[in-house]
């Protein structure tokens, strides 16, 4: 062998090694995470902070569980219903204070289709989105409660069991 082609060989298995490293790790960062972690938010408070969600498909369920965001943060969050074209199933995004979230979606229920299936003027109710249909996303703008763990729900009737989350104000 000569010089060359041992330099060669060895450049290749360095390649092979780092390039195996780079994916191993690519597939940790991209699987440690899971649904369950919170959304981390920009650690300044007062900074806006946008947050993404989506209902998964068909099913009964939000693609994230939970946030977290700094208190005093004005944020957006952009609800997206993933449900299938002509399928009926609509959801929302309703934030609610601690311990509220039962009465909440039994008012809800209440209320009817025609106010989002929300209580008018509930004290209890933070922030909420409308109602969205299949394919629809929809958004709310609002700041940050004090420091603390609320909960966010669908009121969609039969919806709010399934559907629900942690919402950490830091």
């Amino acid at each position: 062998m000569t010089a060359t082609h041992i330099s060669r060989r060895g450049f290749l298995r360095t390649v092979v090694v780092t390039g195996g490293l780079f994916v191993g790790g690519a597939l940790v960062a991209a699987c440690g995470g899971g649904e369950s972690a919170p959304t981390q938010a920009p650690a300044a408070s007062g900074a806006p902070v946008t947050l993404e969600i989506g209902s998964k498909g068909d099913a009964l369920e939000y693609d994230k569980t939970s946030f977290e965001v700094p208190a005093g943060s004005k944020v957006t969050l952009n609800f997206k219903n993933n449900a299938s074209p002509g399928s009926g199933v609509y959801h929302n995004w309703v934030l609610v204070r601690p311990g509220t979230i039962d009465a909440v979606a039994a008012d809800g229920i209440a209320a009817g289709e025609a106010n989002d299936y929300l209580k008018p003027n509930d004290n209890r109710v933070i922030a909420h989105t409308k109602l969205a249909k299949e394919g629809e996303t929809v958004s709310v703008t609002f700041d940050a409660p004090a420091p603390g763990t609320y909960d966010f729900l669908c009121t969609f009737p039969g919806h709010a069991t399934l559907m629900r989350g942690k919402f950490i104000v830091k």
